[in-house]
């Protein structure tokens, strides 16, 4: 009898460390969420060599290519001015000021963000990006349709916004920002927010942490 009640007594601890275990787990991965998009054919970022870049064209000018909304297509549009540049160990960055919006189209309904500067533009070698440091820099969000990923974004209300291109051969930033010429190529980019769990991993976790003090009290009674 004493064999079989400590059996019941491990079932329980076992299964009172699992549910533990899944809550730390649930906890971690509810925080962070992304989708990724690029570039449509013959769309481009374009730096005139006037000190800004824009996107052209003004429509369409990007497909999302991950998540609930992928294939979906948007538009990020807007002026955007490069300051004074500072070198960097491999190249440069400088910090960008401006404003825009970053559009996504559902088939129905529009998702509608202000875009915020992107704060900085950094180049290295051939590789270049913006918002390098993942700011927020996608705000006032708006959306009427139910596409889960926009749902999602809108709720929290805020995003980072972190875009990469390429120059092979590699173009300088203050070449890019001085000229001479245009210069001008593709671009992709990463939107990232943070999805509350609602207090459903809380719960749950404060569960797991009762069965953990009860098992702390049957090894106590065991080992008595």
């Amino acid at each position: 009898m004493k064999t079989a009640s400590w059996l019941s007594k491990s079932i329980k601890i076992t299964a009172a460390l699992a549910l533990a275990g899944a809550a730390i787990g649930f906890v971690d991965s509810a925080k962070a969420y992304s989708f990724s998009y690029a570039s449509t054919p013959h769309s481009a970022i374009v730096f005139p060599g006037n000190h800004t870049f824009h996107f052209s064209p003004s429509t369409n000018n990007f497909v999302v290519t991950s998540g609930t909304a992928a294939g979906d297509f948007g538009e990020i549009t807007g002026t955007f001015t490069i300051g004074t540049i500072t070198p960097i160990p491999g190249g440069s960055t400088a910090p960008v000021t401006g404003a825009g919006t970053f559009v996504i189209h559902d088939g129905l309904n529009n998702l509608t963000a202000t875009l915020t500067a992107w704060f900085d533009i950094t180049q290295i070698g051939t590789s270049g990006t913006l918002n390098i440091s993942g700011q927020v820099d996608l705000t006032n969000i708006t959306y009427a349709g139910t596409n889960h990923d926009l749902v999602a974004m809108r709720n929290v209300g805020s995003a980072s916004d972190t875009l990469d291109f390429t120059f092979n051969p590699a173009v300088t930033l203050a070449r890019l920002r001085n000229g001479p010429g245009s210069h001008s190529t593709s671009f992709s980019g990463t939107v990232s927010f943070e999805v509350p769990d609602g207090g459903s991993a809380v719960a749950l976790l404060g569960i797991a942490l009762v069965g953990v003090g009860g098992v702390r009290r049957m090894l106590r009674v065991r080992k008595t």
